[in-house]
């Protein structure tokens, strides 16, 4: 038969199996660690240790958003809201002691979808501006990855959240181009993608005009008459 008794000089457990002989034990303690960081819907991987105690151990993990989990040491776990939440680990040892320990996980929102203003028409070889901005509703700093359509993509820098961000850009064909556009913050959380659609038609010699007037004029003489009357 065994007896448990806490040594009271040394803060540890003496175990006494018959009469002949005791095994001093550390009382049980658990370290949770952290706290932990990650991106809504992101697996997190916790981590534990135990010291003292009589093994084997059972774990608890409350992760703060209403889900547990149980007999693992070492789980993941994933958030479906931003917030920072209370995690608490409990461990139970063979002969039902308790130890507890409490850290947090703070889980960061992604930015919303960027909005894009600026030409949604125009002529090939031009350089146009146009407005990127995107808000995080955690406030924190973004930039922008913006893919032009054609073959260029670029990476902006990193710009207080719900500020206008401009950028410039020259199309050399004639065609319809999507701007695509997605917001990182600063812990790489990434939102949905922007969009804006651009027309770049051909951008003709500035003597076709002159052409077009000869072919009018040759179709039409009564519009030479009137042209030559304004001229007088």
């Amino acid at each position: 038969m065994k007896i448990y008794r806490k040594c009271l000089a040394a803060g540890i457990i003496i175990i006494f199996v018959g009469a002949s002989f005791g095994v001093c034990v550390e009382p049980l303690s658990c370290d949770a660690y952290g706290p932990y960081e990650g991106n809504i819907m992101e697996d997190i991987e916790f981590d534990s240790t135990v010291t003292g105690g009589i093994p084997p151990y059972e774990y608890l993990w409350d992760y703060g958003d209403g889900n547990t989990s149980s007999g693992d040491p070492h789980p993941t776990h994933n958030y479906a809201n931003a917030g920072n939440y209370t995690v608490i680990l409990t461990v139970t040892d063979s002969v039902n002691d308790t130890a507890s320990d409490t850290t947090w996980a703070y889980i960061n929102a992604p930015p919303n979808a960027p909005l894009i203003t600026g030409r949604t028409n125009g002529e090939t070889g031009k350089e146009y501006e146009y407005t990127f901005n995107a808000t995080d509703l955690d406030g924190d700093d973004v930039k922008y990855f913006i893919s032009w359509g054609d073959t260029n993509a670029e990476w902006t820098d990193f710009n207080a959240s719900g500020i206008d961000v401009m950028v410039k850009h020259t199309w050399d064909e004639e065609g319809t181009y999507n701007i695509t556009t997605k917001a990182q913050d600063i812990y790489g959380a990434e939102g949905p993608e922007g969009k804006l659609t651009v027309t770049m038609p051909k951008n003709k010699p500035f003597n076709s005009n002159f052409k077009l007037l000869g072919w009018l004029l040759e179709r039409f003489p009564l519009l030479e008459r009137l042209l030559t009357l304004i001229r007088v």
